[in-house]
């Protein structure tokens, strides 16, 4: 069994008689003047050994420990009445070693960074490699302390990065990691207000698959919140837990940025905080438990109003797969037993554990039935799922056969789901034509060979009700306002180098446009006759056509070069999400149950070394 877990045992057992008995460690008889060890000291060991079944140097030590502690923390409120100075303890935490406990005086008026730099110079580790979490939120470093809600003689958590230069390397890279994580998801979120109901991109659904209409503001905070999170368990199951806590926490900070109802309607914000109190566990933070025991009695809300007080609603809302379900439910007690066990209230613990217990061994799977999925091509979670799946609508009991078949229809599903939105994203692509009928994608692909973008293409058939020749009359004569995208690249410098060639330039003029726009655009589009007519569609009314062509002004110019600026920044900009999609999505498990999966061996490993404390 841990050791330090152990440890912690016996001075909770202690801390519950010494506030059942009143007793002031710093205070005389216990506390002599020159710190000596007092003989009160060594009674009061003796008496709670024999109490408690435990060996008397154990308790002694245990005592001497808190007894150093309260003194601690009684001089430090003394400093603080004098001086105005805080005492903080920062307990430090760094890969491959014991935490470290630092204490540190400051103003409470202080910016954060304060603090971080203090805890920077103690380490000897660079500021912007920690972070300082204190009470569930990561603290700014621009705010105050004391707007932060931090007071004299709190304990804080931080997360710092190791000493070692291959440590320091990977710990960058981390750093980096989550930094780009977060700009990424910025970025992608900036979109957001140009989405409409039918965009499909990060849609939010409820638990029976009704899509939730969101504010844009709300909806915003909800994507970077969603992109965190599951970043977040991404660092989860690498083991990286102190990533993670960060990343949950941030993610949680901008879930809350929604209202409460939105909030309970679905279960991620639930689940969030069910990852968190288990990231405080893994990284062995006793002092988040009040934290965690606020986040596990919101989501045990949450999941009560969604799946019933006995999972009764699970069945209606998930059919079999609603075994999978139940792992939250497990994790739940489980981290509300460890909770109680923390908060010295034991019997609670153990019934808490005893239901996770339950849970569990509801949820075990055989073994050898995994393995015989996996020979025919599933992989280790996908067979535990199917498994405990057909295994709740069947008493219990494991069939490969059927867990193979509950797979293979839910891949169906998901395939002939997938094919479905790619036709219906299609069908809002080529919208509908005037008479309500839908766009002829044959014809769309006709036009396209023609020379003609799709989106013009698109934009010509609604108007002329997929009327092919019509449409081809209208890209050229009446649709001077089409909104088209530059396929150029170049920039003005390279524009400005291109000669345009003299046949394009008569063909252009041929059709009508002014000859310095003709020009302009067979140097933006570096001689491609087909994208240079594009592009002076897109233009709109600065290359609207005429006949007979007459020196150009210097505004009219300076209008067009300019909006071929913007429509060059707007796709770059573009490529700029399309590359931010490509890092998140390299990074994150897209599968909807994929925190369902779980084996279970962590959450066996921690039952068993709690219950046999209790």
């Amino acid at each position: 069994m841990d050791s330090d877990l152990q440890h912690e045992d016996i001075l909770i057992k202690i801390r519950a008689k010494l506030v059942e008995h009143k007793i002031k460690l710093w205070e005389p008889p216990y506390a002599l003047e020159d710190n000596e060890l007092s003989q009160s000291l060594q009674d009061l060991a003796q008496q709670y050994a024999a109490e408690l079944s435990l060996d008397t140097d154990t308790v002694l030590k245990a005592l001497r420990e808190l007894q150093i502690h309260s003194m601690d923390r009684f001089k430090a409120n003394k400093d603080f009445k004098e001086s105005g100075c805080a005492t903080v303890r920062v307990k430090a935490t760094k890969t491959g070693k014991k935490p470290q406990i630092i204490k540190v005086q400051k103003k409470l008026d202080v910016p954060s960074s304060e603090l971080i730099q203090a805890v920077a110079d103690e380490v000897q580790a660079t500021s912007n490699r920690i972070k300082l979490i204190y009470n569930g939120t990561v603290l700014k470093p621009e705010e105050t302390l004391e707007k932060q809600g931090v007071k004299n003689g709190v304990q804080i958590m931080a997360v710092i990065m190791t000493e070692s230069p291959e440590q320091v390397e990977k710990e960058d890279r981390r750093y980096l990691e989550m930094k780009t994580t977060r700009d990424d998801a910025l970025l992608l979120s900036e979109t957001v207000n140009d989405l409409t109901e039918g965009d499909d991109y990060m849609m939010l659904e409820d638990q029976t698959g009704k899509a939730v209409k969101l504010p844009a503001k709300e909806r915003r905070a909800l994507l970077v919140g969603l992109t965190l999170h599951e970043r977040g368990r991404a660092a989860a199951r690498r083991q990286d837990w102190p990533l993670a806590l960060v990343l949950l926490l941030e993610a949680d900070r901008l879930f809350r940025e929604c209202s409460s109802k939105i909030l309970k309607s679905v279960d991620n914000w639930a689940v969030l905080q069910l990852d968190i109190a288990w990231a405080y566990l893994c990284v062995r933070d006793i002092a988040c438990a009040n934290d965690a025991a606020t986040r596990l009695e919101m989501a045990e809300e949450v999941f009560k109003k969604m799946y019933g007080e006995n999972h009764e609603r699970l069945v209606e809302l998930k059919g079999s797969r609603a075994a999978n379900e139940r792992v939250l439910f497990m994790r739940l007690y489980l981290l509300q037993g460890i909770v109680c066990f923390h908060q010295n209230r034991r019997t609670e613990a153990k019934a808490l554990l005893n239901k996770a217990e339950k849970e569990l061994n509801f949820l075990r799977v055989d073994e050898s039935s995994v393995s015989t999925l996996m020979e025919v091509g599933w992989s280790e979670a996908e067979a535990r799922a199917g498994l405990r799946a057909v295994g709740a609508s069947q008493g219990g009991t494991n069939h490969v056969d059927a867990a193979h078949a509950h797979l293979e229809a839910i891949r169906d599903a998901k395939k002939q789901a997938r094919i479905e939105r790619e036709k219906d994203r299609k069908r809002r692509n080529r919208g509908l034509c005037v008479d309500g009928s839908a766009v002829n994608p044959a014809l769309v692909e006709a036009l396209q060979s023609m020379g003609y973008s799709r989106k013009l293409a698109t934009r010509a058939l609604q108007q002329s009700n997929n009327h092919v020749g019509e449409a081809v009359r209208l890209i050229q004569e009446e649709m001077p306002d089409a909104l088209m995208e530059s396929e150029s690249s170049s920039d003005e410098q390279t524009t400005a180098k291109v000669e345009p060639e003299p046949k394009f330039v008569e063909e252009l003029l041929g059709m009508g446009y002014k000859e310095e726009h003709a020009k302009l655009a067979l140097r933006m589009s570096n001689n491609e006759i087909a994208k240079a007519v594009e592009l002076l569609l897109a233009a709109g009314s600065d290359f609207a056509t005429e006949s007979g062509s007459a020196n150009p002004s210097t505004s009219t110019e300076g209008n067009a070069k300019k909006k071929l600026k913007k429509v060059k920044k707007d796709k770059e900009k573009q490529q700029e999400r399309e590359q931010a999609l490509k890092r998140l999505s390299s990074v994150i498990k897209t599968g909807e149950d994929d925190y369902l999966d779980s084996s279970l061996r962590e959450e066996e490993e921690f039952l068993v070394q709690y219950k046999s404390l209790l």
